[in-house]
């Protein structure tokens, strides 16, 4: 017959001193109260699964009361009866509680950024911060610090139709965008398990959008009266000359804004831009006609103690801002329908193919004409081909063409 283990006593375990070595006193159905040499007494429960004898702690005396620590012995033997190994699931938990932390601080906030410095390298400067700036503007209000796998399809339409209500739709398609980049990085790296964005059907929530022509002048006697404008504009001096020097280079508005006089080659006459100014993440060297190289030795000797061809007006160590130009042609009477910095781009384009095997024209191919775009070509082969062949024909072109202007603004 099995001995009876009489139960302890409040009393008994308040008056239970600690010794050298630390001794248990039983409670009966395996649970036990160890006193430790320190003082301690912490409760343990002992069991045996599958044929081996094993020890599961419980808590400490006076935080587990003998009352708690019997209900708990209670509860723990029902598991063991279920085959269920005590210790093991208490590690389970603790790995849950820890994943759970984790998740946590795994918010939308700190998966998106980690993706922005990842992303850093295979895109432009310029357009890097317009996705910072997208984030911060249009999600972040919304899911900054949620964490990234709590976040549903709902959320993401919130945020989608928020923006088509402000009848901003195209941003709200390239939110659309970049979203699904970062959802992407998160399933990658196994932040999440789904990339939910997929499963938004874009039209449905945004609607079809048309695609956008930037505004421009093809017609002379626009183009001569946009020439003259500038000519005549009254404003800032740097904003001047940027607006003289860029109907003849047509780049984008972040690089003509940020040009640095060690990217000017005047021996050469070349503009070297960095690959990290660059949308194609290529470096690229643009001829410049003599009509540019006269204009930079103009503003050379009025800002060439700044690293910025164009500083800003309120700041030489700063380039001009990004609404500097917008502001200027709004000045000269041009309205965002009929004219931005981009058109100059589309009105080269449309002059340069209009012309092309031209019997008063050039006789340059599109592939010239969209080398002079730095548009890249799918086809890496063919890119660095074309980019190490057209290069005397870019020069040509981009002569012809400014040429071309001189020619329209004169008649």
């Amino acid at each position: 017959m099995a001995r009876l283990t009489k139960p302890l006593s409040v009393k008994e375990i308040n008056n239970a001193k600690p010794k050298e070595k630390k001794y248990k006193l039983s409670d009966g159905g395996g649970l036990n109260l160890l006193i430790l040499p320190n003082g301690t007494k912490r409760w343990v429960l002992k069991y045996r699964y599958l044929n081996k004898e094993k020890e599961h702690a419980i808590g400490v005396f006076p935080m587990i009361s003998l009352a708690k620590a019997r209900e708990k012995r209670e509860e723990l033997k029902t598991l063991i009866a279920d085959e269920i190994d005590i210790n093991q699931l208490k590690k389970q938990k603790k790995i849950n509680l820890i994943n759970k932390e984790i998740k946590k601080s795994n918010t939308f906030y700190i998966v998106s950024q980690k993706w922005l410095n990842n992303y850093q390298d295979q895109v432009s400067e310029n357009y890097h911060t317009k996705l910072e700036k997208a984030l911060e503007n249009y999600v972040y209000p919304f899911i900054k610090n949620q964490p990234i796998e709590d976040i549903t399809r709902l959320d993401i339409i919130e945020i989608l139709q928020d923006l088509k209500n402000r009848q901003i739709n195209e941003t709200a398609s390239r939110v659309y965008m970049l979203l699904n980049k970062i959802f992407k990085y998160a399933v990658v790296l196994e932040y999440i398990p789904h990339n939910i964005i997929v499963d938004i059907d874009q039209n449905t929530i945004i609607g079809r959008l048309e695609k956008k022509h930037y505004p421009t002048f093809t017609k002379e006697e626009d183009i001569k009266g946009l020439l003259l404008a500038i000519d005549g504009y009254s404003g800032d001096y740097t904003t001047k000359m940027a607006l003289k020097i860029l109907p003849y280079v047509f780049v984008r508005s972040y690089n003509i804004r940020h040009m640095q006089w060690s990217e000017i080659d005047f021996d050469k006459k070349e503009w070297i831009i960095p690959a990290n100014k660059m949308k194609t993440k290529t470096e690229f060297i643009l001829p410049l006609p003599n009509q540019v190289i006269e204009l930079l030795k103009e503003v050379y000797q009025f800002s060439h103690s700044s690293k910025y061809v164009f500083p800003s007006f309120r700041d030489f160590n700063r380039p001009m801002s990004d609404n500097t130009l917008v502001s200027a042609l709004r000045r000269m009477g041009y309205s965002k329908d009929e004219f931005v910095p981009h058109s100059f781009r589309s009105m080269f384009s449309t002059i340069a193919y209009e012309n092309a095997n031209h019997e008063a024209g050039h006789k340059f191919t599109g592939e010239v004409i969209e080398a002079l775009l730095a548009h890249k070509e799918k086809n890496k082969i063919k890119d660095a081909y074309n980019r190490a062949s057209y290069k005397e024909s870019m020069r040509s072109l981009i002569e012809w063409y400014s040429d071309h202007l001189d020619f329209i603004k004169m008649s």
